[in-house]
């Protein structure tokens, strides 16, 4: 919960959500590391139950995931399918995930732990991967407006405060910046040249 809420929080103040869910990762992979590297004994209950509370972390992941995957796939059909193999993917993932933990494999759960800790660095890698491929696409539509006649630059209102949102708006109107005019058409954001995509 305070991953969840902490994760949501971060994104919204630093308006990005690609860097929270990399440093919402760190945690998880330096708890399952803990656990895989560290001896079970009593003497090292304390430093174990670290690891374990490291890995607690993961449920701030799924949130922004989905929410940065809605904001940056436009046209109705798409977004609701794209979110729908999300879910699939998820839930795919809590059926399997539990049977990589078996009984005599305690107390280290080596291959549980094993595929958690690659997975946790595998999201890091496609974030990394979609903010390369976010940062192409948003140059490949700049150059499409300015083909059209239109600023290269739009400004991104869609994680402002409301406050700022006016500010931006007025620096708008004076000529500051351009809003994109299909911005929110649904079309696919592949085909709107407004369509910015977020980090």
């Amino acid at each position: 919960m305070v991953a969840t809420l902490g994760g949501a929080w971060l994104a919204t103040h630093y308006k990005k959500k690609s860097p929270i869910l990399v440093l919402l990762c760190i945690p998880p992979i330096i708890g399952c590391s803990v656990l895989m590297a560290v001896e079970h004994t009593k003497r090292n209950r304390g430093v174990l139950l670290l690891g374990y509370y490291l890995i607690s972390f993961y449920p701030g992941i799924s949130p922004l995931i989905y929410s940065w995957s809605s904001q940056n796939t436009a046209g109705d059909t798409k977004r609701k399918v794209t979110t729908g193999l999300l879910f699939v993917g998820q839930s795919a993932g809590n059926i399997v995930g539990p049977l990589l933990y078996k009984a005599t494999e305690a107390p280290r759960y080596a291959r549980g732990l094993t595929s958690n800790l690659v997975l946790f660095i595998a999201i890091i890698i496609l974030v990394l991967i979609g903010v390369a491929w976010i940062h192409v696409l948003n140059r490949k539509h700049a150059a499409k407006r300015v083909e059209l006649g239109k600023s290269a630059v739009i400004v991104d209102l869609s994680m402002e405060h409301s406050k700022e949102m006016r500010e931006k708006h007025e620096a708008v109107n004076q000529g500051e910046g351009l809003v994109g005019e299909k911005g929110f058409d649904d079309d696919t954001d592949l085909n709107n040249e407004d369509f910015i995509y977020v980090y």
